[in-house]
């Protein structure tokens, strides 16, 4: 019985083993068919672009012609040279800022204070009500802005916490005879002529403005002031970055919040707007954290923190006490904040103690670059209480660390808690004392610690430049190039510091000296500072609204983070030179990347700059020079119906946002010899357009001789390395203007990698590109002509191409690109989904994890930290719904009527809580840290699935499914980016899925609290520090109310009442 028994169990091992070796045979023997036909399909791909494209047109023998040249793109000479234009642009623009400082300074000097001062008198020009559709308002169009402006004078701009125009007039004409505001605007006017004079002799000078302390900015040319749809204007010069940097150092500063039981409800609410606040006004250069406190202190985000003295391996991983207060870290904070609840008995000795030791520890393990080593300042933020630590002042008083650290205390509330604690903590260590009653004062004082910080010892500070921000007009990346102002006069009614001078750089104006052909559309320049942070970079993005601080991008944030662009990015920041070739992936577009392995970095310092500029570009790569290009007799034969150019510098610095005008605009100025085109003959750029004009021409007039049907081809299209881009039929317009940039074109970075033909599928069909070469003892790619086939004719022709060959299985084959999207197969449809332009993961088929688990497939995830989403509800926490609204215009005024009847700190909440009362309420719109919506859209962050070529190109095996299994074969193509798969089909679904990630990008939710970003940045080397004046005696103090106040407050309300 044991014999038959294992005799059984024998026969059955061997049919197994049978089975998998007739099975393996069969793996091999389809394997080999499918490498055959494999081959064919790259003829048959080869041959349907040369047969549509007509590409032959375009082949030329050039080693006769004279008038062009191809020669080896060397990076070092090129960063050198473009590194000293932009030195010069802003050396030019320094001297023109320089004239407008002295001017203003000198201004002060000579002004003598008037009194009687009106607004008749000041005859001050607002921008928002300037409108270019009234003649009467004499509004001109600006080519080099791009936006109608008034040449002859400056225009003005006045926070709405100042003046608005909207109030009631007995209260706009009481704010509106502030005499501060009034001599301002009376003696900063005749800085206009500086003004003109500067605009006049600088071709490429753009806006030019002054943000003075007490309010308003002056800006020239005067033009429309821009608010964002259904949006109150809440634009404060003296609250953007480049104001904030332009007049005080960098600061370390700790934020002291009570949370304690006493500050419940509505002045928790106002205490988290006003941190909120107080932290958007730091820049990347300063050092920031906040802790809560009630009897004990905890910083809002407890991560685990460095030990003073300890060893690299104790502190390893470690946080450290402050962090750098860029957009991501200030986001981590607001999150924090938003969450506090209170209760307890507050502790200001615990508090101050926790931040004055946090203050040393800081001091001892913070790395190199670290902090910003200049004012450190104890931000304490409480309704008020009688605890006076004195012990506490004394200890660190005596430590080298913490003697200099400055006390600013804010009494947050309509509460009647006494806060003359709060004022002498402040008064003793050279801080200031400041009272916040209500929201709509909050952005007003939270300013007044910057008045302290910026009063200098010695010189004013030399001009810093901001990073980058979004330019409030036009809306454009900027860079900002600004300078302090000091009072120099006798009257002294103001602070020291008058305010700040800037002139603004747009982006565009830098990329404008980039060698654009030379780099190929694979190369690129981009601008870092010493903080790592981009300044300029093609994948740089506008952001939601100007309203918005600096996004502070990172360069790891967009180039690849690898153990070499970690060693570049410290290479730049430390402003020095180098080169370095690694292997990394070009992204070809949003969803498609390539491995490629001689990608060249190259990088210099800009002199007299914190900043240092990178060539990126492919390694032993050429470019084309061509020479005698007659002018305005090719420059006529432009068709805006058929032809688009890039938006690059051909001759004009600023290019039109309409491609048909820029065509008109460039016949224009090769026919008037306007511009960088005065001396065409050494405008290479130009030349090369007018070049790839005559090149194209005979291929365009081939297009329209064919007679392709619209039900098989689409549209042809040739895009040339110069930025020209011919097209037709003109349905292919909106194609062709999507990839008009050729460093945005994703066929011409293929074209440049491969001479191979390059499949972009998509719903309708595929596009299919093959690049044409110029060869004269080098060659070069000159351009990619691109063929948009339809569905139904792929589908078509690749049946047909099947029966030519001795292919007989029955199988499913699939014809997929590097990106893993399906480009036509020999069946419309798997189980009744259609195959065209699929994600091969979305099908139900385990396949895509097979070939991921194969190494035919490797796959990343790219995140996009400058997205911009549809708005999400957020529900907020204990007192903190309140921090995501702003307040109606309403009660706005119910916030300016305090404020100009200056009334007492407990009267004032008085008439703030009766009017509110009695009013609609708040409108869920935007705030000042981004956190909200504009329009239903907010910055957000995104992440997507990225799939590419891995190591392999061939495979086979067995995929198992629900109820049964099935066979598959790949083979990766020689001549296209694409693979081959052959699928033993079956008739019933398969029922299983891929595991892996899908395309589609998809919003990042959950944050890690303390993902804090520290990476290396080198500390600027100047630090100028302020005295300790006393600005006490300047501070609110609360009064006692008349009879005569009462009687006001119940008359206000009475009239609220009436109206409600």
């Amino acid at each position: 019985m044991a014999k038959g028994v294992g005799s059984r169990g024998g026969w059955a091992i061997g049919i197994v083993f049978m089975v998998c070796c007739v099975t393996s045979q069969d793996l091999k023997g389809d394997s080999r068919s499918l490498a055959d036909l494999a081959g064919k399909i790259d003829d048959w791909l080869e041959n349907l672009h040369e047969t549509t494209s007509a590409t032959s047109v375009l082949r030329r023998d050039y080693n006769g012609d004279y008038n062009v040249e191809i020669e080896r793109v060397r990076t070092e000479p090129m960063v050198q040279e473009m590194a000293r234009d932009v030195n010069h642009l802003l050396s030019d623009k320094r001297k023109a800022l320089q004239k407008i400082v002295q001017h203003l300074e000198d201004a002060t000097a000579n002004y003598q204070w008037k009194d009687e001062l009106d607004l008749n008198t000041s005859h001050p020009l607002l921008m928002k009500y300037l409108d270019p559709s009234n003649d009467s308002h004499e509004m001109q169009m600006d080519e080099r802005l791009g936006v109608p402006v008034k040449y002859n004078i400056s225009g003005i701009h006045v926070p709405l916490e100042v003046y608005e125009g909207w109030l009631w007039p007995n209260i706009r004409e009481h704010r509106e005879q502030d005499p501060e505001i009034l001599n301002g605007l009376r003696w900063s006017a005749t800085v206009d002529r500086v003004f003109r004079d500067n605009f006049d002799a600088d071709q490429t000078l753009m806006w030019q403005y002054f943000g003075a302390q007490t309010g308003f900015m002056r800006v020239y040319p005067a033009t429309t002031w821009y608010v964002p749809p259904n949006l109150i204007d809440l634009y404060d010069a003296r609250l953007r970055p480049w104001y904030v940097q332009g007049s005080v150092p960098p600061k370390d500063m700790i934020i002291l919040m009570d949370r304690s039981g006493s500050v419940h409800g509505q002045t928790f609410t106002i205490m988290k707007w006003a941190v909120k606040t107080l932290i958007d006004t730091l820049g990347e250069n300063d050092f920031v954290n906040v802790a809560a406190f009630n009897d004990t202190t905890e910083w809002v985000n407890n991560c685990t923190y460095c030990k003073a003295n300890g060893t690299e391996e104790e502190n390893e991983g470690c946080h450290q006490n402050l962090v750098q207060a860029s957009t991501s870290n200030k986001k981590l904070l607001f999150r924090a904040i938003d969450e506090l609840e209170d209760g307890g008995i507050a502790s200001y000795s615990n508090a101050l103690e926790f931040a004055l030791k946090a203050f040393k520890e800081y001091s001892q393990t913070k790395a190199r670059g670290e902090g910003a080593q200049c004012h450190k300042t104890i931000m304490l933020f409480s309704d008020g209480g009688t605890e006076w630590p004195e012990e506490i002042f004394k200890k660190y008083k005596a430590d080298e660390d913490t003697k200099d650290v400055r006390v600013f205390t804010y009494a947050v509330g309509p509460h009647p808690i006494p806060t003359a604690v709060l004022k002498q903590m402040a008064c003793s260590t050279g801080g200031q004392y400041s009272v916040i009653t209500t929201r709509s004062s909050v952005r007003t004082k939270i300013q007044d610690y910057l008045q302290v910080l910026a009063r200098p010892q010695a010189l004013p500070i030399a001009e810093s430049m901001i990073t980058f921000y979004q330019e409030r007009v036009t809306e454009e990346l900027t860079v900002s190039l600004t300078r302090p102002v000091y009072n120099m006069s006798d009257y002294a009614n103001t602070s020291d510091l008058l305010g700040v001078a800037g002139i603004d750089v747009p982006i565009q104006s830098l990329k404008n000296l980039s060698p654009f052909e030379a780099l190929g559309p694979n190369g690129y320049t981009f601008i870092i500072n010493h903080n790592g942070f981009i300044v300029m970079h093609p994948r740089l993005s506008p952001q939601l609204s100007y309203l918005l601080g600096p996004p502070h991008v990172d360069l790891l944030d967009v180039e690849e983070e690898t153990n070499e662009t970690v060693f570049i990015r410290k290479r730049m920041a430390n402003e020095t030179a180098g080169s370095e070739s690694v292997l990394g992936k070009i992204r070809i577009d949003d969803s498609h990347s390539v491995v490629y392995s001689t990608i060249q970095y190259t990088w210099t310092p800009i002199t007299d700059t914190t900043y240092s500029l990178g060539i990126v570009n492919l390694r032993r790569s050429y470019h084309m020079i061509v020479h005698n290009q007659s002018g305005f007799s090719v420059a006529e034969q432009f068709n805006t119906t058929d032809t688009v150019i890039a938006p690059w510098p051909y001759c004009r610095g600023r290019q039109a946002s309409d491609s048909a005008t820029r065509v008109k605009d460039f016949i224009r100025d090769i026919s008037e010899r306007r511009g960088m085109c005065k001396d065409l003959d050494k405008n290479d750029l130009a030349q090369g357009l007018l070049w790839s004009q005559s090149w194209t021409q005979e291929l365009l007039k081939q297009w329209k001789k064919d007679r392709w049907s619209k039900e098989d081809l689409i549209g042809r299209v040739i895009f040339t390395r110069f930025g020209l881009t011919r097209f037709y039929p003109e349905s292919q317009r909106p194609g062709a203007l999507r990839w008009q940039d050729p460093w945005y074109n994703p066929a011409l970075r293929r074209g440049e990698l491969s001479s191979r033909i390059a499949i972009i599928p998509h719903a309708l069909g595929a596009f299919l590109s093959a690049p044409v070469k110029v060869a004269k003892n080098y060659e070069v790619m000159a351009g990619v002509v691109g063929v948009n086939l339809t569905a139904s004719y792929l589908h078509s022709e690749f049946k047909t191409m099947l029966l030519r060959t001795d292919w007989d299985k029955n199988y499913l084959l699939l014809l997929v690109d590097d990106g893993g999207l399906i480009v036509t197969s020999n069946e419309e449809e798997l189980h009744g989904v259609t195959l065209q332009g699929m994600f091969l993961g979305d099908l139900n088929i385990p396949l895509m994890e097979h070939l991921y688990n194969a190494s035919i497939y490797n796959m990343e995830k790219r995140v996009n930290t400058q997205a911009i989403c549809k708005e999400s509800k957020t529900k907020g926490t204990s007192a903190g719904p309140r921090s995501f609204l702003i307040p109606n215009p309403l009660k706005l005024v119910a916030g300016f009527l305090i404020e100009i009847l200056s009334w007492a700190d407990y009267l004032r909440y008085m008439i703030f809580s009766c009017v509110v009362a009695l009013m609609s309420p708040s409108v869920e719109a935007w705030s000042e840290w981004g956190m909200t919506q504009i329009g239903g859209q907010e910055s957000c962050v995104m992440s997507q699935a990225i799939y590419y070529f891995g190591e392999n190109t061939r495979h086979s095996a067995v995929m198992h499914c629900s109820n049964h299994t099935a066979k598959f074969w790949v083979r990766r193509l020689v001549k296209a980016n694409a693979i081959l798969v052959a699928i033993e089909t079956k008739p019933e679904e398969c029922g299983v899925y891929s595991s892996l990630p899908n395309i589609t990008p998809e919003r990042v939710t959950t944050v890690k609290p303390c993902a804090y970003q520290a990476r290396f940045r080198r500390r600027p080397s100047s630090c100028l520090m302020g005295n300790s004046t006393d600005y006490c005696s300047k501070s609110s103090h609360p009064a006692a109310a008349s009879f005569g106040t009462v009687l006001s407050v119940l008359l206000v309300c009475k009239i609220m009442g009436s109206i409600y």
